[in-house]
């Protein structure tokens, strides 16, 4: 695929890339290597992820990293209710067919009984990634927000797209995944991570650039949309304590097609301290 094909499939399902972000796609997709997106919240990353499923028809597996988050909700687990349910519908059964049987018998008869095969197993994103039978994608959102454990325990997914489980041996990849990782500098990720990785980080939309993404988004006139995208500049360079999103500004662009700018702030500003800062970069509010 060339990099202007990419550009125009991502523009059609309405993200706007650049050069910088084409290459690193590609070079994810034809080396099946892992990406690693960093940038400012806001700036995309999540986004970018989805936009790839929607313009390649790919599904989207999506794991929320958050600290708490254990390995068996990331890979896989056995699903306990089930084997204790199982446990009670033969347990009649087995008491009539171990009836006289030595222990060495009684033990060889109940452990043909595999409660942690196929039938027990519960796929969770990763594994599932790697059993489907057509590529997906799968985003590892935020990653640096769980704990490093978690972060090793992907090392060998990253490294080959298997899994190895005990009971069942090494799971291959049928069609390797699009792995996308995305990272808010929470903390550093690992160098062993990093190495399995390739690394993007994505810069702040231009004014231009949010104009485009806002028209393609809304029915707003262009003033309208000229308008935000200029204010996203101006709180920018303001360092609000918490930055809108251009997912924010598009919203509060179609509020602004129908109300003044003081009624809408509720929208973008979400502390009391930034509301005031931005009242004060608004001073000369659009009127419509």
């Amino acid at each position: 695929m060339k990099i202007q094909e990419l550009n125009d499939k991502l523009k059609s399902v309405g993200y706007i890339s650049n050069k910088r972000i084409n290459y690193a796609i590609l070079s994810a997709i034809d080396h099946k290597k892992p990406l690693i997106l960093e940038g400012a919240p806001g700036a995309g990353k999540t986004s970018l992820a989805k936009a790839i499923s929607e313009a390649f028809d790919l599904p989207l597996k999506r794991v929320q990293f958050y600290e708490g988050l254990t390995v068996d909700k990331l890979i896989y687990d056995y699903n306990y209710q089930k084997q204790l349910l199982s446990i009670e519908a033969i347990k009649a059964s087995l008491e009539s067919e171990l009836q006289g049987k030595s222990p060495e018998e009684a033990l060889k008869q109940v452990s043909k009984i595999n409660f942690y095969g196929e039938d027990f197993l519960i796929a969770r994103p990763l594994l599932e990634s790697i059993q489907s039978e057509k590529a997906t994608v799968l985003l590892l959102d935020e990653v640096d927000k769980s704990s490093e454990e978690i972060e090793y325990a992907l090392l060998e997914f990253l490294e080959d797209y298997e899994i190895s489980i005990p009971e069942l041996g090494t799971v291959s990849a049928k069609v390797p995944p699009i792995v996308i990782i995305t990272s808010n500098n929470y903390r550093e990720l690992s160098e062993p991570l990093k190495r399995r990785c390739s690394y993007l980080y994505i810069e702040n939309k231009t004014a231009e650039e949010n104009e485009e993404i806002i028209l393609q988004k809304t029915q707003v006139s262009q003033e309208i949309a000229k308008y935000v995208a200029g204010a996203l500049e101006k709180f920018r360079d303001a360092q609000l304590r918490q930055e809108p999103s251009i997912a924010e500004a598009i919203t509060w662009a179609e509020a602004l097609s129908q109300h003044a700018v003081e009624d809408t702030l509720h929208l973008i500003a979400k502390n009391k301290k930034d509301r005031k800062m931005i009242e004060r970069l608004l001073s000369d509010s659009f009127t419509n």
